[in-house]
């Protein structure tokens, strides 16, 4: 009888308000500090990032460097890689405010063509195995443009 293993990690971020600036700054260890406020939708600033961009930002840089995990995993040689993102904030009725769906639209060179069938096992991998894509409810759409060289 096997027994599973679980494997936790924990990250941690520290949050400021600046009460007068109205936004508020985002730290983590020693990484590069954020600068947040609400989206100019919610009586915020469009001139700062909002937790509607981070959670778009999260999933798109999650999906690449899990996408960029497998390559190496694979041996799989990138020459560019580059993803727009779309998030959808929807209300219906009396409701309350959600993201109901993201839209990745990944533009990937390969350096050589590792074939169809590689190519298709890295695009689902990448959304399959990324840690953001599984913990979102709305719908994560993967749109992607493959060159081959």
């Amino acid at each position: 009888m096997s027994t599973l293993e679980k494997i936790t990690h924990t990250y941690d971020v520290n949050l400021v308000w600046d009460v007068e600036q109205d936004q508020a700054l985002l730290r983590a260890g020693n990484r590069m500090p954020i600068l947040v406020s609400a989206p100019p939708e919610f009586n915020g600033s469009d001139t700062v990032w909002s937790p509607e961009h981070l959670i778009l930002a999260s999933l798109t840089s999650c999906y690449v460097t899990t996408f960029m995990y497998f390559a190496k995993l694979l041996k799989v040689k990138i020459r560019d890689l580059k993803v727009a993102g779309k998030v959808e904030i929807e209300k219906e009725g009396k409701g309350m405010f959600e993201a109901t769906r993201f839209v990745l639209h990944p533009t990937i060179d390969f350096q050589n063509d590792p074939g169809a069938h590689v190519v298709e096992n890295l695009l689902d991998k990448a959304k399959r195995y990324c840690i953001v894509s599984n913990s979102v409810k709305g719908e994560v759409i993967v749109e992607p443009s493959v060159r081959l060289n």
